[in-house]
């Protein structure tokens, strides 16, 4: 093979390539021209382009960002329309601070509350100036956007199913469980709002549930047995109490000292009972979990205070119970007696939660079993099991099921499961 001096070739080529692009003969040079400005004019438009798409994305961005805040202030009761106006335009300037060149140029075309329908909807427009593409006519090109946000009409009722046994009193626990519980009725009922669609309700339970004497005698058919136990027949479904009463005891002193609260829209009283909760008995976790379904059971609805009384199912109601324990269910009664057997209490209690969480999830006249979620709070091992099996089946979309295994990690799953809720009442 010749060798090849690499110095001299690049020269050669170099000389030829010059005289090239110098001749000035035939139809090279127009030619030449012609194309220069088509590649230069490419380029220019791809620059253009670059910068359109870059305004589109931040106008979609932004715009959607503030139709969910109006929307969230809609779902929440607010029904002004100048005043979702003003977070609409509050969040819509706070989201173009970074980006003056376009926040200057944005204007909104369109903004629209609808409170029947529950849509908020608004657009956007911005006349944005090109580089090169006034080249062929287009100097200014309008970019749009477009948002909507729904947030659902229908109730929502929520139980809370919280453990207050004795285990709770240690390493700061219960005081944990009441800034997190306090943290969902604030999620859920924030201060100052109309909160005429959504209810919640607590079930503090330990070895049993408490009711007051009017509540109480209406279950057992006894005021003076304010500590309920289960049912002989229908332990594991929501029979109502005229068909079969709930079981009783006259022992106070391992019942919670606080009573169930019926649904409420009231923050306040909420608040003021987390706040009193007390911690002392054993833990007969499926009693508290009958107890959160028959506050949402259709079959109950007779047996609640007027403004307590639970929607029909078939009325599209968001049904959800939240459950909550430190320890194993361990406890149970057989009609009025407890076994002698503590592994026969164990699996009976965890028996009968798991048989209670599978009713409560089932269809319901057609419409959908009551959502469950679920928190397992430094709990052990079959604790955990317990309240997976409770725990509605994960969709992708939400989580059900908390293993919180610090304080900090159980008001974290609180607000968390109040957050999705809310997020469940809003979509775009």
């Amino acid at each position: 093979m010749p060798n090849i001096d690499l110095k001299q070739a690049r020269q050669r080529h170099s000389h030829i390539a010059g005289n090239f692009l110098a001749s000035e003969k035939g139809a090279f040079a127009p030619t030449f021209a012609l194309a220069a400005i088509a590649v230069m004019a490419s380029a220019g438009i791809a620059v253009d382009y670059t910068q359109l798409s870059r305004a589109k994305t931040l106008m979609n961005q932004s715009l959607d960002a503030a139709v969910l805040a109006a929307g969230r202030e809609a779902m929440e009761g607010e029904t002004s329309k100048a005043k979702l106006r003003t977070v609409f335009d509050n969040h819509l300037q706070a989201n173009f601070t970074n980006h003056p060149w376009l926040g200057q140029s944005v204007q909104v075309e369109d903004f629209s509350f609808n409170k029947d329908t529950g849509e908020v909807n608004a657009s956007l427009k911005a006349p944005i100036e090109t580089a090169f593409m006034g080249l062929v006519g287009k100097p200014v090109v309008d970019v749009g956007a477009y948002s909507q946000a729904k947030f659902s009409n229908t109730a929502v009722e929520v139980s809370m199913v919280l453990d207050v046994t004795g285990s709770m009193n240690r390493d700061g626990k219960l005081d944990a469980l009441k800034l997190a519980a306090g943290d969902a009725v604030d999620i859920l009922l924030p201060k100052g709002k109309s909160h005429k669609n959504v209810r919640l309700g607590l079930v503090p339970y330990s070895e049993g549930v408490s009711l007051s004497p009017g509540l109480a005698r209406k279950a057992s058919g006894q005021s003076r047995r304010t500590c309920m136990t289960e049912r002989r027949r229908n332990p594991h479904n929501d029979v109502s109490p005229r068909r079969e009463k709930v079981g009783a005891d006259d022992r106070t002193e391992d019942c919670p000292t606080n009573v169930v609260r019926p649904l409420t829209n009231k923050r306040g009283l909420l608040l003021s009972d987390i706040r009193n909760m007390r911690a002392d008995g054993y833990t007969a976790g499926h009693l508290g979990i009958s107890w959160g379904y028959y506050m949402l059971s259709d079959n109950w609805r007779q047996f609640w205070p007027n403004g307590s009384k639970p929607n029909g199912y078939g009325s599209r109601t968001q049904k959800i119970a939240i459950l909550m324990t430190d320890g194993e269910f361990n406890t149970h009664f057989q009609g009025v007696k407890r076994s002698s057997d503590p592994r026969d209490q164990k699996k009976k209690s965890g028996g009968a939660a798991k048989a209670l969480c599978t009713d409560m999830k089932r269809p319901k006249k057609g419409g959908d079993g009551i959502t469950i979620y679920s928190i397992a709070f430094k709990a052990p091992k079959e604790a955990k099991k317990t309240l997976q099996a409770c725990a509605t089946p994960g969709d992708g979309k939400s989580q059900y099921y908390f293993d919180a295994s610090s304080n900090q990690e159980l008001r974290a799953a609180f607000r968390a499961i109040a957050k999705d809720i809310k997020t469940l009442r809003l979509s775009r």
